[in-house]
């Protein structure tokens, strides 16, 4: 199980207001059934490195399709063999 951070930023929109761009890449998220937690800079998911990359492509059309001109998605993963990583963990000190 595989931790990520997603962050995607829609150019081109006409307006500094980006919510309307985010509300169906939310819901693309709320949809995939991978545990999620909404950031206030980005979103957190986990899931295998397979299904991460699967929801990023969903997430990556569901901006354009909205309206957007241009995307800049910002992506970290952590993943790890020796032990299995939640978010959870991940916020743990």
């Amino acid at each position: 199980m595989a931790v990520a951070e997603l962050c995607l930023f829609p150019l081109g929109t006409g307006s500094p207001s980006v919510g309307e761009y985010l509300k169906p890449v939310i819901r693309v998220i709320e949809e995939s059934g991978l545990k999620y937690r909404l950031c206030p800079m980005g979103t957190v998911v986990e899931g295998s490195v397979d299904e991460i990359l699967e929801l990023v492509k969903r997430c990556h059309e569901a901006i354009f399709n909205a309206g957007a001109e241009r995307v800049v998605i910002s992506l970290r993963i952590d993943d790890r063999t020796d032990k299995p990583l939640t978010i959870e963990g991940k916020m743990r000190v």
